[in-house]
């Protein structure tokens, strides 16, 4: 091996056009020579989005953690408000509709946005889903019936979705392997915080200003987001060999030795103005970057099903999904239990409950963020350099026992607040919201380390899934704990969660063998000719 001036570490070899994926497809060389391997591996073009430079990467992440905000609020932070909207109604048992709907539309919004976004590109579907959040906010703001209330928020609701698939999908598209968990967590942090100061501040406002305000004031800073995100969020979408994913491409040059590419941290790729064009602020304004690919757009379909009956993919969906549930039952129970004797709670108090989440947001950034991505790293030194996606698995024991132990004690303390302390209800609401967003954390990574070429469809199968079986819990949340009682509702939360966690193990265990039988419907085997 040796290091050219400009920068790039080439293997002068002989290489087989193909097979391309070489390895199984998620096991990587992360570490080579004590230098850590930029995966995917970026390519010479000043427009590739791998090359953006950092501050423009951080902006992007912040502006995305602030539509994330804006949409999980305006979607799932109504409760704070709700009686006063339903005294505007007149008591109409519809009402309630406003609250359970908008999770149904924000999975059908996945479903329908990411295929897009595939199709025609991040950028135009991210913008228009900005637009329609602001349109959705003043239809909202302005309704004069229920009717057309309820029809907005379920507007504005398939909009919102793209927190949580399509965000996340362009913060990973901009960064690499070993930044993933740290920027996911950076963004995590910022709707949780986001999240957390505007719910407790909800009340006051609707007190002084009247529900509506509620709603304009998300009008004006989903008005910002859309400007700033035309200015400085860029198209994420661009077009890599598969083996770019393996950190070591190969370029078959006619006539001539194929070489294998590959860049590290401290000699990245030197960017070819001769043969690219260079990336200008004119042409990051585009809507639209190159012509739509329809084909993508069934592709995606396609693949979503494909990847939901892998094994390990199953997992992550049934972890997802089943920590929301519980995590909707405590949302929708907390509420009740301390406001009700012998507790007290004055209804302006309930939203300062939501200072946890504050608090949790501190710990998920050093905890799962940058412990993760040093764990990774560590793992991968010890094995030679090779990372393997298992290793992101390790840290999901927390959030498991955290999620065990916080349902028990919340249903025992609901049961019997008498015995218990209000603290019990408080401080395992935390926990449990650490927990999920730790799952969805740590869940995100691992498929996408294990499958990036279908970072897509993985994304949006998790949260679509997650947002439609959390409706369905909605539903059925009033019957549960009518039936079983706060301390046999949640003792079966525990028990399920329990189980579905214990096959984590063999997970671990025969992950990769997984991903070795799997690789035929997760590899495209793309080449790179020059």
């Amino acid at each position: 091996m040796d290091v050219k001036d400009t920068g790039v570490t080439f293997h002068h070899e002989e290489v087989d056009k193909k097979p391309i994926q070489h390895e199984t497809v998620g096991t990587v060389r992360l570490v080579d020579h004590e230098q850590t391997v930029l995966i995917p591996t970026p390519s010479p073009d000043p427009r590739d989005p791998l090359n953006l430079p950092q501050w423009r990467k951080w902006m992007v992440t912040i502006i995305l953690g602030i539509f994330s905000i804006t949409s999980v609020l305006i979607t799932s932070g109504m409760g704070a408000i709700l009686t006063d909207v339903a005294a505007t109604y007149h008591g109409d048992p519809r009402v309630s509709d406003l609250m359970t709907y908008p999770t149904l539309f924000m999975g059908i919004g996945n479903l329908i946005a990411m295929p897009l976004a595939m199709a025609v590109g991040r950028r135009p579907i991210f913008l228009a889903s900005a637009l329609v959040l602001l349109i959705g906010s003043i239809w909202c703001a302005t309704s004069t019936s229920l009717s057309s209330h309820i029809a907005g928020r379920d507007i504005l609701s398939l909009a919102a979705g793209q927190s949580e698939a399509l965000c996340p999908m362009i913060i990973q598209e901009i960064h690499f392997l070993h930044e993933r968990s740290r920027t996911l967590a950076v963004f995590s942090a910022i709707q949780s915080i986001g999240t957390a100061g505007l719910v407790i501040s909800t009340p006051y406002l609707t007190a002084s200003l009247g529900w509506k305000w509620w709603y304009g004031m998300f009008g004006i800073v989903n008005g910002v987001v859309l400007f700033l995100s035309f200015l400085l969020v860029p198209e994420s979408r661009y077009n890599r060999p598969t083996d770019a994913f393996e950190g070591a491409v190969h370029v078959h040059h006619e006539g001539h030795t194929d070489q294998i590419l590959t860049a590290t941290t401290q000699h990245g790729v030197a960017l070819d103005f001769v043969r690219f064009k260079k990336r200008t602020f004119k042409n990051d304004l585009k809507i639209f970057h190159g012509k739509p690919d329809w084909k993508a757009f069934i592709t995606c379909w396609v693949q979503m099903f494909q990847c939901f009956f892998f094994p390990n993919v199953f997992w992550i969906v049934l972890m997802n999904s089943s920590v929301l549930g519980i995590y909707v039952v405590m949302v929708t129970t907390y509420a009740g239990i301390l406001s009700a004797p012998p507790y007290h709670f004055a209804f302006t108090s309930l939203g300062w409950v939501q200072t946890g989440q504050i608090a949790v947001a501190l710990i998920l950034i050093p905890l799962f963020g940058y412990g993760g991505d040093l764990l990774t790293k560590k793992l991968a030194q010890r094995k030679g350099g090779i990372s393997e996606p298992e290793n992101r698995l390790i840290p999901f024991v927390v959030p498991v026992v955290l999620v065990v132990i916080s349902a028990v004690i919340f249903g025992r303390a609901g049961q019997n607040p008498e015995g218990w302390s209000y603290w019990a209800i408080i401080i395992t609401y935390s926990a449990e919201y650490l927990g999920f967003i730790s799952v969805v954390l740590l869940g995100f990574t691992y498929v996408l380390d294990s499958y990036p070429e279908r970072a897509g469809a993985l994304l949006v199968l998790i949260c679509a899934c997650r947002g439609i079986i959390s409706f369905g819990i909605s539903f059925g949340v009033t019957g549960f704990l009518a039936k079983l009682g706060y301390d046999g509702a949640f003792n079966v939360c525990a028990i399920v969660y329990g189980a579905i966690g214990m096959f984590g193990l063999p997970i671990f265990f025969f992950g990769k063998r997984i991903r070795a039988y799997t690789m035929r419907w997760a590899v495209d085997n793309k080449d790179l000719n020059i």
